[in-house]
């Protein structure tokens, strides 16, 4: 669906067990079938928290506004 999916983190700040990437998510909007156009592209700001114990992520959160994509799911589909 966005063969070409990125992220950018621009700041990264933890305490403790938490650790918080703040950023950008982007990429190209492909419908199934369809090709990889420029007026599909999309970015949106983006945050992703993460929960560690013992070494490992047991717990990961993604926050960013999705609205971005579905303008272009929604023109795809008309």
């Amino acid at each position: 669906m966005v063969p070409d999916y990125w992220i950018k983190v621009d700041q990264i700040l933890s305490e403790g067990n938490v650790v918080v990437l703040c950023g950008s998510a982007g990429g190209t909007f492909v419908p199934k079938g369809g090709m990889m156009k420029p007026e599909n592209k999309w970015e949106t700001p983006a945050v992703w928290r993460a929960l560690v114990k013992d070494g490992r992520v047991v717990e990961w959160r993604v926050y960013c506004d999705n609205e971005p994509i579905r303008e272009k799911m929604r023109a795809a589909a008309s």
